[in-house]
């Protein structure tokens, strides 16, 4: 197939697995609380990166004095150094966050990885305090789909934040830091800070300028008639969303990604498929009706409208009556996608259709040929593809590919021109 449909689907593994969720959790709110309830006159602090045996004490100091709370996401391997001070954190009565482990980007890191960087931190503190934690909040607000759903199986709460201090950049002064945080503050909003400088990218010597600004933030905060909380108080619980419907969310974001960057569009009056024209590579292809697909011909390639689908099956449905609610949806639309091909000028060149699908089981009876793919590297994401896609959009999910995984292989099915002109509706008969 065309190398271009590679890489988009290798693109496409790489949004879902880590840019989607990303975009989702930080842009969409979906599955994460950036602020607080409003109505309460309550905002919170939260100091990341920690504990740091140079800076966490003289905060806990200083919320010490002015008799407030505030929660610190801490760094796993940080806490097993500093256990005493992890310790004192919460002993004061402030509330403890995972950070993960080593503070590194969980986009770059694989589902075991990621599962392993948050799993480790909560041993780490649980072991410590004897305390579970509840509160994630991942290094730079990056997410990937295992550190989402290892959160969403741990009954763990992902928390955002309203606005930064900016007190990790160079140019970060007290009086610039006391400002970005008073300007913006009000009723519900969660404020970041930083109690550590280790962490990439973070400018030397930042803490200490925070550290500085905090007793008139806590100040300017108290003027404004807000009041500080902890985290466990003001943060209120959000319905529950399911792991399979955050999937589809994601699944459907990168659907119409993918529609985008490789030209996929509407087939006029068709709900049961979409296209988009390719250029054939590699050897000939001669099918049973002595067609020849040759190398440089274009040809139409189809894609499954996933939602047309969906709304066809059911929880109870199984995968192999799914097959058959999708032959009949194809022979009903059969002579649209003719109708398409005879009239339409962007496919007047086109002599073969082409399509990839695990759901192939008696296609071959109404003319369609069907194509083992080639063992590598494409036919195994494609497989990846197709099952996760039928998983996630097929309502009883997962679980019912299990009886029927050998047989869930994804296959080229292709059909000619020829073989499509006999589906055409008869002369006058319109097109129901």
């Amino acid at each position: 197939m065309d190398f271009s449909l590679f890489l988009i689907i290798l693109f496409s593994v790489v949004f879902l697995y880590s840019l989607a969720p990303t975009l989702l959790v930080r842009l969409g709110g979906i599955g994460a609380q950036a602020r607080a309830a409003r109505g309460y006159s309550r905002v919170a602090l939260t100091f990341d990166d920690g504990p740091d045996p140079n800076y966490t004490p003289q905060i806990l100091e200083i919320l010490h004095r002015y008799q407030v709370k505030a929660c610190f996401f801490v760094v796993g391997a940080k806490v097993m150094v500093y256990p005493e001070l992890t310790r004192q954190i919460l002993e004061e009565g402030h509330t403890i966050g995972n950070h993960g482990f080593r503070h590194k980007a969980i986009w770059l890191l694989g589902p075991s990885a990621a599962r392993k960087d948050i799993g480790d931190t909560n041993l780490a503190i649980e072991k410590l305090t004897g305390q579970k934690t509840i509160f994630y909040r991942p290094a730079w607000g990056l997410f990937n789909l295992s550190s989402i759903r290892y959160c969403w199986q741990k009954g763990m709460k992902i928390i955002l934040w309203t606005y930064w201090g900016w007190d990790w950049i160079k140019k970060a002064t007290p009086e610039s830091i006391c400002r970005n945080v008073l300007h913006k503050i009000k009723d519900g909003t969660i404020i970041i800070l930083h109690d550590s400088d280790s962490a990439p990218g973070a400018a030397k010597g930042g803490p200490a300028r925070m550290i500085e600004a905090l007793p008139r933030i806590l100040e300017g905060i108290e003027q404004k008639g807000l009041q500080v909380a902890s985290l466990d108080e003001i943060m209120l619980h959000k319905k529950k969303l399911t792991f399979k419907k955050i999937l589809q969310q994601l699944w459907g974001l990168a659907d119409h990604l993918v529609r985008v960057l490789s030209g996929i569009k509407e087939i006029p009056g068709c709900t049961t498929w979409r296209f988009a024209l390719h250029t054939h590579h590699g050897s000939d292809w001669v099918l049973y009706d002595g067609c020849v697909i040759k190398t440089g011909e274009t040809y139409l390639d189809l894609h499954a409208n996933n939602d047309r689908f969906m709304a066809l099956i059911d929880e109870n449905t199984s995968v192999e009556r799914s097959a058959i609610i999708a032959m009949r949806e194809v022979l009903h639309n059969l002579p649209r996608l003719a109708e398409f091909l005879q009239n339409d000028k962007r496919v007047e060149k086109v002599n073969a259709v082409i399509g990839i699908t695990l759901l192939h089981r008696g296609l071959g009876r109404i003319g369609f040929t069907i194509v083992d793919m080639p063992p590598g590297i494409f036919t195994t994401l494609v497989g990846w593809y197709e099952r996760w896609l039928l998983g996630i959009y097929h309502p009883g999910g997962f679980k019912k590919q299990k009886s029927y995984r050998e047989k869930l292989s994804p296959k080229y099915v292709i059909i000619t021109r020829q073989e499509l002109m006999r589906h055409l509706p008869a002369a006058g008969t319109a097109i129901k």
